[in-house]
Formats: C-alpha cells, structure tokens, sequence
C-alpha cells in the first residue's frame, strides 16, 4: 500500500544498529564488579528496550531492585559502556544501503531512542558518517521514555510534517506503542532484539524482514 511518507523515525538498538554484545558485555562486567551474577547475552534480548535503568533493574535479583542498587548497576554499567562502546557493534545488513536511498527520495529520518542522548549521538557519529540524521532524540532527563509520544512529537513538529506522512521503525513492542501513540504508521522489525510476534501482538501495521522492503511502504 503506498503511503506517501516523507519521515521515518527509527529506533536505534536492535533495528539500525545490532549492539547486543556491547551492552550484555558492560552490563555483566559491572554485574560481576558489584557481586551480582551474570546473564548470558541473549538474555539481554530481553532486558533492552526501556532504557539503561530498566535494564538494569531486570538484570539484577529480584530482591535486590531497589533506587540505590540500580542506581550503582547504572553507574557501573556507563563507566564500562564508556570503554567499550564500539566493540562487537555494526549496522545490520542493508542499513547503510536503505538510507542512502532514503537520502536520495529526500524522506526526512531521524532517530529516537531510549539510549541514553550522549551515547546515541556517539553510536550514530561512528556507524553513520555518510548519514544526516534530521533530529536524534535519545534519553536525557527532559522528557519520558518511549512509548511516552513526546519524543516522537517532537520530532514531527520539528520537522514540519504530520502524523500521517510519517512512520516509526523498531524492533520492540516499544517502538510499536510509541508509533501509536503518535498517530504514526507502526513498521516492525524482525532482525533486532525481538520475535515478529511480538510486534505483531502490539499492533505493528507491517513487519518487515529486510530493510529494503521499507522501501515498498513509502
């Protein structure tokens, strides 16, 4: 179905960017820093998708997620995410290619994440130096994770285009909810964190299984 889009909105962690190894691999060395267990990566599959402090939260036993644990599990996890950022991270297949030809039909994209704002920016920087990002929106304090839509409608009123000219791309349930939420068209991955399931069950208006069938929703 042609929808006539002029902005695409992604997420960032499971849907441009695979980073699973580099976030289980900070969060368990400052697991195993703080006395707590580790998780074998996949688990974090699971953990990502609500932002550092609920990862953090689910990575910890359940009799130990109180403010001063996950605040500590945080402070930990960015001291070590910090060194090790880049490592085991690369953009999934076709990314590069798929916004390059989004650049080309001048579809407006941006990101939004709930990664935090300073450690999505370095992420983009490093994996997209050919790619102009109209807007990268990540967490800073100012305003909700997603699925909250404030991000999201921020981002269309910064750019001057409606709801309904607009899509949003991710790989969670998450992402999902925050397309709704915002009126949006709703695409899911199935290449990221999550089953299609998943994103199907939240409402995703199509789930795509290659970045160029994107291409086919424009």
């Amino acid at each position: 179905m042609e929808q006539h889009l002029k902005a695409i909105i992604f997420d960032l962690d499971g849907t441009l960017l695979d980073t699973l190894l580099s976030i289980a691999d900070a969060f368990n060395r400052a697991l195993d820093q703080l006395g707590y267990p580790q998780h074998p990566s996949e688990a974090y599959r699971y953990f990502i998708g609500d932002g550092v402090f609920q990862c953090a939260s689910r990575c910890l036993p359940a009799a130990e997620r109180n403010k001063a644990s996950i605040d500590q599990l945080v402070q930990a996890e960015r001291v070590e995410y910090a060194k090790s950022w880049h490592q085991q991270v690369q953009p999934y297949q076709g990314i590069v290619e798929l916004l390059a030809e989004l650049s080309k039909r001048e579809i407006v994209t941006s990101v939004l994440t709930n990664k935090d704002q300073a450690a999505a920016e370095q992420c983009i920087r490093r994996f997209f130096p050919g790619h102009s990002f109209h807007h990268i929106i990540g967490h800073d304090g100012s305003r909700p994770h997603k699925p909250d839509p404030s991000g999201g409608e921020w981002i269309l009123k910064a750019s001057g285009i409606n709801y309904q000219q607009a899509a949003i791309v991710g790989d969670t349930a998450v992402d999902i909810l925050t397309g709704k939420a915002c009126k949006m068209l709703a695409i899911g991955v199935s290449w990221g964190f999550r089953e299609p399931r998943e994103l199907t069950e939240a409402g995703a208006a199509y789930v795509i299984e290659q970045p160029r069938q994107l291409l086919e929703l424009l």
